[in-house]
């Protein structure tokens, strides 16, 4: 009977040991899955500021090699300029706003350029088209600014 006895105590002994080292075992994984959880957003969210950072190049890179605004890179472009308000600070988005003016104005110069299809509006034309060199100047020196814009952003 005495053996019971001494038996039952340690049993509860080692029962009101097992649950704070249940507990602090709980606390541990779950402090562990919320560094996890906080690592993973922060890769997630540089994964994502790189992707803005890609579509911005792939543009302004075509743009300086071809002389032309590409239909699909500055749509890609536009869906990138919308995610970056989620990921960027003003200046950036300012910045970003002003190569997506430049940019659609090429698109609009264009346009009324083409619009003129006779000899006789030849000088109205060529006055447009000049307004596309200089958007396509403008958006070339954003290029070389590019990286120099992004770089502490995108750490």
């Amino acid at each position: 009977m005495d053996n019971l006895s001494l038996i039952k105590q340690v049993i509860d002994i080692f029962s009101a040991l097992l649950s704070p080292v249940i507990a602090v075992s709980v606390a541990y994984i779950a402090y562990q899955q919320w560094k996890l959880n906080v690592s993973k957003e922060k890769r997630d969210s540089k994964s994502e500021r790189l992707q803005i950072y890609m579509a911005v190049q792939r543009l302004l890179r075509n743009t300086d090699n071809t002389r032309k605004v590409d239909p699909q890179l500055y749509e890609n472009f536009q869906e990138a300029l919308a995610l970056a308000d989620f990921y960027f600070d003003e200046g950036i988005i300012d910045w970003l706003t002003n190569v997506d003016s430049n940019a659609s104005s090429w698109f609009n110069y264009e346009e009324i350029s083409l619009a003129y299809k006779n000899k006789a509006e030849a000088n109205e034309a060529e006055k447009y088209m000049q307004h596309m060199e200089e958007s396509i100047d403008r958006l070339q020196d954003q290029h070389c600014q590019l990286l120099s814009i992004f770089k502490d952003r995108l750490l």
